[in-house]
């Protein structure tokens, strides 16, 4: 009976990890077919990107990549934009034991995923640019450039990539929470922003639990979660001791406050939302998304209403396969197609019994980094991407930057050595070209036509071994058109790629957690200084570590006033 017994277990925590696989399949599989018409200007667009005015599903199409003055690029059926490339990312940053590495997060993916960014918000590209700053930390990117700023950045950009948090969450809500709010903090300062991530985060976690999609009654319940956001964001001792009192300053408003005034905002557009979509049927979306203003383009990407959208979508057609919702996400041009279609995806592929048959660029990685994530729901410690040295880390000081040349091998600074697989673009003096990384990720990267060599301390080692174990394994394919279709039966992954211990000893982050604990004592903090200097050989990091412990403890001092 034992033995039957353990048997169940293990086929429901398969079919468990199943379902959080399919929920990441489809969120790919919705930001595939949404960014097709992201943007499009009318039915004609869409056409002249995929010789079809109305998606049904991924296709080969065409699109303008880097601007203007930037090459047209044919993009493979399945290819997937900025909200499933920082969704991955989000992923690698969670390291075996389920913490969360804001730092690493911050400083290194953000950083190098401008150079490889399809779409991407204004909003989450600047603050990518000011995290390159060394004196720039997670708990302290408060942006301002241009018309984009961090106090104002209440897009979707961080709720669209917290899924990663849900799917490997232990069971805590007030530790999700946290974990939600110190990814979406690095970017957006406005509630809408972060309070959109935790309303998705909660409307996931709710579908995982009761394998149904919660209703518009109880969304309120997610609502009022806002109200809790001050108490749980003062167990972080880094939001704590410095940005919470830096945020109120700027703001001119209590945090308890301004989640408060989010919270009643959120509550007149969901009156407003049921109000216009009586029948939570697929025929009511458009009244939905009229109903919120997410038609117009001043709050087409917001980040609080798109999740409410995708919540709503997802509950229209919580009795139908999630390919139909996703098309109809896509379809529903004057809306933020990709991201209600992806965070829609999410929820919907909990239920679905399918994995989607549509092409997925990098499907296998993508399964290979749900299962993980379920794995450590379970607790069961997994292993960890190994990073560069945070302490050696140099973020690159522009989009071009990112990619060079080590030990005569093209590289992305962060994550490893490039394999080029397709033919180059070019424009001016830099290069597109879709290349492979060691762990399986495909990426359009843009680069100098001329590389530079790069310190070998910035890229994970492990790549370096691999490399010089198959100096092969690098060299310039042929040139060849490319497709992701068949993805599913090629092994990408290689799990020598990553390892169960993380080897940074020193960072900026680590350092200030521990100052912060032990209330600026002198011996800690010149403890901390020495190691500082000893491990990083860096004056500027000498200097940001400093200016950084000293921010925080004016912080501290006017707040005990």
């Amino acid at each position: 009976m034992q033995k039957l017994n353990t048997t169940l277990l293990e086929q429901t925590a398969q079919d468990r990890g199943k379902t959080i696989i399919r929920s990441a399949l489809w969120a790919a599989a919705g930001d595939a077919l949404g960014w097709i018409t992201e943007l499009s200007h009318g039915a004609s667009n869409v056409k002249r990107r995929s010789g079809t005015s109305f998606v049904k599903r991924p296709v080969t199409w065409t699109r303008m990549i880097g601007g203007r003055g930037g090459p047209k690029v044919e993009l493979p059926a399945g290819t997937y934009s900025d909200d499933t490339q920082l969704r991955l990312a989000v992923s690698r940053s969670i390291r075996g034991d389920g913490i969360f590495d804001v730092e690493a997060f911050a400083k290194v993916e953000l950083t190098i995923w401008p150079t490889y960014a399809l779409g991407g918000g204004l909003g989450t590209k600047a603050a990518a640019l000011s995290l390159s700053r060394r004196s720039t930390s997670w708990f302290s990117n408060f942006f301002e450039s241009g018309m984009q700023t961090y106090m104002h950045g209440g897009g979707n950009g961080a709720a669209m990539r917290i899924q990663p948090h849900v799917w490997s969450s232990k069971g805590s809500i007030p530790d999700l929470i946290l974990s939600v709010l110190r990814d979406a903090l690095v970017t957006h300062g406005h509630p809408q922003g972060f309070c959109g991530a935790v309303f998705h985060a909660l409307a996931l976690h709710s579908t995982i639990a009761s394998s149904s999609i919660p209703s518009p009654d109880e969304w309120g319940n997610f609502i009022d979660t806002f109200l809790d956001i001050p108490e749980i964001l003062d167990r972080d001792p880094q939001i704590s001791a410095f940005w919470r009192s830096a945020w109120e300053n700027q703001a001119g408003i209590t945090l308890n406050d301004a989640v408060e005034n989010a919270r009643n905002a959120a509550m007149i557009d969901l009156h407003k939302l049921q109000n216009a979509a009586k029948f939570m049927n697929p025929n009511d979306y458009r009244n939905a998304i009229d109903s919120l203003g997410c038609s117009t383009p001043e709050f087409r990407g917001a980040g609080l209403k798109t999740a409410m959208l995708a919540s709503a979508l997802a509950y229209m057609h919580r009795h139908s396969a999630p390919d139909e919702a996703l098309v109809q996400a896509a379809n529903e041009l004057n809306s933020d197609t990709d991201t209600i279609a992806t965070m829609t995806g999410a929820l919907l592929g909990v239920l679905a019994k399918e994995e989607p048959s549509w092409d997925i660029q990098d499907r296998n990685y993508i399964a290979q980094e749900a299962g993980r994530l379920f794995d450590i729901s379970q607790g069961h410690t997994r292993e960890s991407f190994m990073y560069p040295d945070l302490a050696r880390w140099t973020p690159p000081s522009n989009q071009l930057a990112a990619v060079g040349l080590v030990a005569d091998k093209m590289a992305l600074g962060g994550l490893g050595y490039l394999e080029p697989i397709d033919k180059e673009y070019s424009a001016g003096d830099s290069s597109w070209q879709w290349c492979r990384l060691p762990f399986g990720q495909t990426i359009l990267a843009k680069r100098k036509s001329n590389l530079t060599k790069m310190p070998v301390d910035q890229i994970p080692s492990v790549s370096i071994k691999l490399a010089l174990n198959n100096p092969q394994s690098n060299q310039k394919l042929p040139q060849r058109s490319f497709s992701f279709s068949g993805d599913a039966e090629r092994q990408e992954h290689s799990p020598s790629l990553v390892a169960t211990q993380n080897t940074k000893n020193w960072s900026i982050d680590t350092a200030t957690d521990e100052a912060i604990r032990a209330d600026f004592d002198a011996m800690v903090v010149g403890k901390l200084i020495n190691q500082c200097i000893d491990e990083s050989e860096s004056i500027e990091n000498a200097i940001a570590f400093v200016a950084i412990l000293a921010k925080a403890k004016i912080a501290r001092l006017r707040k005990r006033r």
